[in-house]
């Protein structure tokens, strides 16, 4: 119970720092409220707190984003590859948590020739370049077959 208190705070910081100022102006104009602050910082320190009690895939994978907006490349590389080299695929959620930590890879470690031009004339491109991630639903993009697949070819996902 409180590894998942833990991860829902974090989720609760983490999502409330990314609030977009169309959202924030609103919930003043229309919902006639201020809309609560957070910080990279909070939800960075309720996510390790969670991952101390008892490691959980999609937890590592929401340290190494933190890391990414906090503009700690290096750390959440570090920490995206150990996700990867830890964790083996059980659920469909694991599956999606590996893919999504290997396209950040990719992208951090490799960028294209493309993304380093843009990164030359657009300051932090790479942070801003998110990948979309759809871990609350259940339903997957892959089927049963297609996934079976992925374990039987033996791919990194």
């Amino acid at each position: 119970a409180v590894v998942s208190t833990q991860s829902t705070g974090g989720n609760w910081h983490f999502e409330v720092t990314e609030m977009t100022g169309s959202n924030k102006r609103y919930c003043r104009w229309f919902a006639g409220v201020e809309p609560p602050t957070s910080s990279y910082e909070k939800a960075l320190e309720c996510f390790e707190r969670s991952d101390s009690i008892q490691f959980w895939s999609k937890n590592s994978l929401f340290i190494a984003l933190v890391h990414l907006r906090m503009k700690q490349n290096e750390l959440a590389l570090s920490e995206l590859q150990k996700l990867l080299d830890s964790t083996t695929i059980k659920t469909v959620e694991d599956f999606r948590v590996r893919k999504t930590a290997h396209l950040y890879i990719n992208k951090l470690a490799n960028p294209t020739f493309r993304d380093r031009i843009k990164g030359l004339f657009f300051r932090d491109y790479l942070l801003k370049y998110r990948v979309p991630i759809q871990m609350d639903n259940t339903r997957s993009n892959f089927t049963e077959d297609s996934l079976w697949q992925h374990f039987v070819n033996k791919n990194r996902y």
